[in-house]
């Protein structure tokens, strides 16, 4: 017989059979109940099923089990909450560790700041920013390498600034009269092909305004430029070349002829001259105009 106040510990194997038998399911749907709140999951959309970049199913999904959606103890918009909250509490570590870092190595920080800038060491140098907001610091491996870039941007500039204080005096006001009138006569970019060397005049917008950049005619190849009344030449360009940029320079309509009849080609707009007069003259007369030659 079956006691109303049946206790688990001393029931009978009927009693139990029988309340077993009566809801069979009840200890699977206490189990199966969900506890929180109930939301489509973000990783298959609600779907149940794990595909690929190109949308082949693969399987169930890992993260709901195949299930399409999943339960989480507190609701969207608290756990919004709680991520905001934690991101700017990061973002506000991570500022300390970087003034932290700036006020102990100052010199250290600005030469990373100037490199992150810089295209040919950009990555290393962002990394090394990175850990130091992350972390605080950086390793002794690290600090060693940053210290190896400022000693060589250190002697690069030293090296610099004796190259441009040796740089030998260009007489250049021949070239920017006519450079500056061929911009009045509406030439937005005036180059000039003068002996073996092809010259053009920096844009306002650059970081040498008014400057005149110097290239081998045949390869293009950068040779230095003029500025300031000095030839600041590459360290790969000879002394004999340097001397040859500087005679130019002297007379530069004189080489613009010489080019002329040597080559054929005007040397203001590198077009072939079919003009007898103007083979003859070794420049067409427009372009001689347009920078007053």
């Amino acid at each position: 017989m079956t006691n109303k106040n049946f206790d688990f510990l001393n029931d009978t194997l009927d009693d139990l059979i029988a309340a077993n038998a009566a809801n069979p399911t009840a200890h699977i749907k206490a189990a199966e109940a969900p506890v929180g709140f109930v939301e489509k999951c973000p990783a298959c959309h609600g779907s149940g099923t794990f595909r690929s970049w190109s949308g082949r199913p693969l399987g169930e999904c890992f993260k709901c089990k195949g299930r399409g959606q999943r339960t989480y103890k507190t609701s969207y918009a608290d756990r919004a909450k709680a991520r905001q909250s934690r991101e700017a509490r990061a973002d506000r570590e991570k500022a300390q560790n970087v003034e932290a870092f700036k006020a102990a190595h100052p010199e250290v920080h600005a030469h990373l700041t100037a490199e992150a800038n810089r295209s040919s060491n950009f990555e290393f140098a962002l990394s090394m920013l990175r850990g130091i907001a992350k972390y605080g610091s950086l390793t002794e491996k690290q600090m060693a390498a940053v210290q190896r870039g400022i000693d060589r941007k250190t002697a690069f500039e030293a090296e610099k600034a004796k190259r441009e204080a040796d740089a030998p005096t260009v007489d250049i006001s021949r070239i920017e009269a006519a450079m500056n009138t061929a911009l009045e006569n509406g030439l937005k970019y005036p180059k000039l092909s003068l002996g073996e060397f092809k010259m053009s005049r920096a844009s306002e917008r650059s970081k040498t305004p008014g400057a005149i950049f110097v290239k081998d005619a045949a390869s293009g190849e950068y040779l230095g430029k003029v500025m300031g009344g000095k030839f600041l030449a590459v360290r790969s360009t000879t002394q004999e070349r340097v001397a040859k940029v500087i005679e130019v320079c002297a007379d530069p309509s004189a080489a613009a002829v010489a080019y002329g009849k040597r080559t054929g080609i005007c040397a203001c707009c590198s077009r072939e001259l079919t003009n007898s007069e103007s083979v003859e003259r070794g420049i067409g007369p427009v372009c001689a105009s347009k920078f007053g030659f």
